[in-house]
């Protein structure tokens, strides 16, 4: 998916992103689970590239929220969704709220 993404192949990034997603939850990791978490913010990469700045915000805050809360708040995962939704708010001149 991340290559597809890099080649500018963002339906077909997605439509594999969507496919990690449904097998993890299969797995039953659970919605909770980090795996999970790290799919979501890869997703929201894809809609960030794509300039879809409101789903990929959504997609990081839920990223954000299961990390969070099983990783921590100085994990370095949670850091990572930070910087990456400082990217969309700065992507929207929000360079406050960046």
């Amino acid at each position: 998916a991340i290559v597809y993404r890099d080649q500018g192949n963002y339906e077909e990034a997605m439509q594999l992103h969507l496919k990690a997603l449904e097998i993890k939850k299969k797995k039953n990791l659970g919605e909770d689970h980090s795996s999970v978490a790290n799919t979501y913010n890869d997703m929201a990469v894809v809609y960030q590239a794509q300039g879809n700045n409101e789903e990929a915000m959504k997609l990081y805050k839920k990223a954000l929220e299961i990390n969070k809360k099983n990783l921590g708040e100085d994990h370095s995962s949670v850091a990572d969704t930070y910087n990456n939704m400082a990217g969309v708010f700065k992507a929207q001149g929000n360079y406050e709220e960046a």
